[in-house]
């Protein structure tokens, strides 16, 4: 059931969102009542807007980093040690990274695997110079190659 309510949020078409609300309801009819409570544009991909609000997008960890050490060391000693002690959780987490077997989180290559297994269920056809139709059972859904879009939304 877990993983059935994980899909709400990533459902990232109506359509989709809609299937996986009625096998909820099946299952648990007010848990479906409990969860439609609360408006869907809120929480779930199928309704958010895709127009960018802001263009300029700049994540630079370590520009960001060496701003924050700059102002960690102009601050009182109390909020400087609160900010080494942030500090000391992320080189804890350094740590872990480096357990790491692949490349990538563990976390990370599991929604990997999940949608791999998806993407075998689907079928891709060629419907112009600058799109693909992808079925996949009932669904069907077409990609613009050339604006990098899809109906799914995803």
């Amino acid at each position: 059931m877990k993983k059935l309510l994980w899909w709400y949020a990533w459902s990232t078409y109506e359509k989709e969102f809609k299937d996986q609300l009625k096998k909820l309801g099946q299952l648990d009819e007010d848990a479906a009542k409990a969860l439609v409570s609360y408006p869907p544009k809120n929480w779930c991909r199928a309704y958010f807007d895709t127009q960018c609000k802001y263009f300029m997008v700049d994540n630079n960890f370590t520009k960001s980093f060496n701003s924050w050490i700059v102002e960690a060391r102009q601050k009182p000693i109390i909020k400087m040690l609160e900010d080494i002690r942030v500090m000391n959780m992320l080189r804890d987490h350094e740590a872990e990274i480096l357990r790491w077997k692949d490349e990538f989180s563990p976390h990370a290559m599991q929604l990997f695997k999940d949608y791999r297994v998806i993407a075998n269920n689907c079928k891709v056809v060629f419907n112009g110079d600058i799109g693909y139709e992808v079925v996949e059972g009932t669904d069907r859904h077409t990609v613009n190659m050339e604006l990098k879009r899809c109906t799914c939304r995803a």
